[in-house]
This record gives structure tokens, sequence and C-alpha cells, in this order.
């Protein structure tokens, strides 16, 4: 057996002991490394973290701490119940409202951020009468289309990733692809799940209706139940004024995204992550308090997955594995078969296991479709990839699943965890198909 070959086995041994087993996939794959890198290939354990991304390290370590202090402060929260009273009484927009909260929200810093929008979301569906697997999609569908953002841990990887394997990408399309896409999903859960019958009803009708006892508890001061529980975290939790640290979070936030799209539009070379970092700094000198609660927020799970794939990966591209797999690809007929069996195998794992860690592993492996010759000379592949990889994760079997399971009323689960699974699984086709014939497939011809 070949080097090349038992380093291919070990990364999938890597990915099958971590769901198996539920050990760290970033520290599995890191001792991988070590062992494949040392023990098989003969490198020096200098030249085997030389793969380890710093850069990478900087950015997640800067976007985590700011955003974390942004959440210490009560920023978010303030922003989450600012925004639930602009949506007000109107049903039919309550999911898509709270969609484009908990994506905004998924943009900053991790996507697991949004989670704190799920169980108000699924309450606020069983108060309005608002079917919970329609209300669960739009919850994945913000949390998995918001990580794509160029402020967020899984766009980071991606651009970090595609960065190291020369890839030309855009991280504003990336996002504005992502959330297109989801959007698209959640319009079809909505029709599919009764939104025609949410368009139709007002309030008032439901307030009238059989089990307007259970309807109105979202809705007039009189109301009980979980509506009120929902009303009453707006009146108390929310500050009647935003206070001056918060104003200097949202300023520093904004600062940050628009200083970024700005230096990426003028094609000028700087760490988002330094920028996060620098401005997370300023703030903790203006609160030290806050900034030291920051620091307990930043992501070192997902610095350590990141790293131990990537690092991993790095040994598979010097050892030739990559290069390997490129000759496969290249001997495919059809080059859109094999783009359309990566895509299928990132959903199918992703589904089980981390969507980060099998992003981080198979844009590598696609890169040799992309080379002259490859057969798929299109940047379109990377982001078919990364979307076809996030939209299963509404499956039950992830973390963002099972915490919409989790966070849905107790007679309703069982039904949303069959939907969410038949959805998901779904996805695992459909989301390859649907990115590949509008990202990849238009381009093959010019």
């Amino acid at each position: 057996m070949t080097a090349e070959i038992i380093a291919l086995i070990g990364l999938a041994l890597v990915f099958g002991i971590s769901a198996l087993r539920n050990v760290h996939m970033g520290a599995l794959a890191l001792v991988a490394a070590f062992i494949v890198g040392i023990g098989v290939v003969g490198e020096g354990l200098d030249d085997v973290l030389g793969g380890f991304p710093v850069d990478a390290l900087i950015i997640l370590v800067g976007i985590t701490y700011l955003f974390g202090i942004a959440r210490e402060t009560g920023t978010i929260d303030w922003l989450v119940d600012r925004s639930l009273g602009l949506i007000g009484d109107r049903v039919a927009l309550l999911p898509w409202g709270l969609w484009l909260i908990a994506t905004g929200v998924a943009c900053l810093g991790t996507s697991h951020a949004a989670f704190a929008v799920v169980p108000i979301a699924m309450s606020l569906a069983a108060t309005h009468r608002i079917s919970s697997t329609m209300m669960g999609i739009a919850m994945s569908s913000a949390i998995v289309g918001g990580a794509l953002a160029p402020t967020s841990i899984v766009g980071i990887t991606v651009q970090t990733v595609a960065s190291s394997a020369d890839i030309p990408y855009n991280a504003a399309l990336m996002f504005g692809l992502s959330v297109g896409v989801n959007g698209l999903v959640v319009l079809a859960a909505f029709f599919m799940f009764g939104g025609r019958e949410l368009i139709q009803r007002t309030r008032q009708a439901r307030t009238n209706g059989p089990d307007g006892g259970v309807g109105g508890s979202g809705g007039s001061a009189g109301g009980s139940g979980g509506g009120v529980a929902t009303l009453e975290r707006t009146e108390v939790k929310a500050p009647t004024k935003i206070t001056a640290m918060q104003v200097l979070v949202i300023v520093s936030i904004l600062t940050l995204i628009g200083g970024f799209f700005l230096l990426t539009t003028l094609d000028v070379d700087v760490n988002l992550g330094v920028v996060a970092l620098t401005i997370a700094v300023i703030l903790a000198l203006v609160d030290p308090g806050v900034g030291r609660k920051g620091i307990a927020r930043i992501d070192w799970g997902t610095i350590l997955l990141l790293g131990g794939i990537i690092t991993y990966v790095e040994v598979l591209t010097r050892l030739g594995a990559i290069e390997q797999l490129g000759e496969v690809a290249r001997s495919v007929s059809v080059p859109i078969v094999a783009a359309l069996v990566i895509c299928i195998v990132a959903g199918l794992v992703s589904a089980f296991a981390s969507t980060i860690g099998i992003i981080g592993a198979l844009i590598p492996l696609a890169v040799p479709l992309l080379v002259p010759g490859g057969g798929l000379e299109t940047t379109g592949f990377i982001y078919a990839l990364a979307i076809s990889a996030s939209l299963v994760d509404c499956a039950p079997f992830g973390t963002t699943g099972a915490t919409i399971v989790a966070s849905t009323v107790e007679h309703d689960r069982p039904r949303v965890n069959r939907d969410l699974t038949i959805w998901g699984l779904s996805m695992v086709v459909i989301g390859p198909v649907v990115t590949l014939l509008t990202m990849v497939v238009p381009f093959l011809w010019f």
C-alpha cells in the first residue's frame, strides 16, 4: 500500500472516528498529520506544523473575540428585540422576519450565535399557529446562509482554503449566493407548509378562532402562555434606551464590515482578523470587564478543527495524494459528473459530521477539476460545493437540526424531527443539482 493511499485512508478515518466516537475532529486530524507526516512521509515536525493556518487562526480569534464582546454587552440581544418589534403582529411576516434576523446574527463571528434566536422563533411558531417545520427550515436556512458571510467562521474557512489553493474567490459573491439560495429554500418551505393560509389569516381572525386561547397568547396583553413569555422577553430584557457601549459596539461592527468590503473592492490585502482584533482590544480598553468576558467567547474548538484539517490536507498535498486524485478526476469523461459526486459526498458527510471539516477537506481535493485541463475552469464550483455542504444542516443529526428540534414545542417534536430528516436528506441531492446547474453549467462553454 502506497503512502498516498495510507494518507487518504487516514483522512477517511478522521471523519469516521469523529462521527462514531464523538472525538474532536480537529484534534484527530492534527494527530493524524503528525503520524502520517512524520511516520509515513518522513517529514520533520517543523514541516508538518508549517501547514498550520496561522492567518486563519488570527481571523477566527479576532472575529470571535469582537462578536463575543458584542454578545456580552447585550448588543446582539438589543438588535434582535428591536427587529422583532418591527415585525409586530403581521403573522405572515414572522418566518421571513425571523429568517432575516437570524441570518444577520449568524454573520456575526460564529453562526451558532443565531441559536439564540431559534427558541424565540419556535415559540412564536407555536403561539401563532405557524408550521413548526416551516419555521425550523427558516431558522436552519438563516444559520447556514449567514454562516458563509466573510465575517463568520464557515465563510472565513472557505476563503482561507480557497486562498491556500490559489483559487480566485469573491467573499461578497459567496455570501450573496448563499443568502439567495437559502432565501429560495425558505420560499419553497413557506408555500409547502402553510404560507398561503398565513397570508390570508389576520391576527384578529386567529384570536377569535376556536383555539383563540392558544393563538391569542402571542397577541394582546391579556393573552397567556408561550406568547406572553415571548413578549415578556422583549419587555424585560431589552433596555428602554441603547447604552453608550452598545452604540460603540454597533459602530465598530459596521466599521469592520464596511471597511472590509471597501478594501476588498479596492484589492487591498488585509487580514480581517487583525482589524477585528484591533477593534476588540480598543473596546476592551473602554470596558476591561467586558473584554475579559469576551475572551471566553473565542471559538477555540473551531480554531482547532480548522487548523487540524488544513494541516492534514497540507500533508496530503506535499505527499502528492491530491495530484493523484486530480488524475482520477481528469479521467472522468464528463467533469460535471465528478463535480456532482463531490458535492453529494460533501452534503452527505456534512449531514452527520462537521460542515467546516468537510469543506476544508474537499475544496483542496476539488482543485484538480479547476486547473487548466480539469474541465471545470470556474470558481463557481467552489461556491456550489460550500453551499451544498451547508444546505443539509437542518437534518437533526447535527447541531443545527438538533437544536431546532429541541426548541420545538413537545407535541410537535416527532413530526418536526421526521420532516427535517426528510428535508435535510433531500438536500443532499437537490442542493448539488441546483447549485451546479446555476453556478457551474452556464459557464462551461465560455
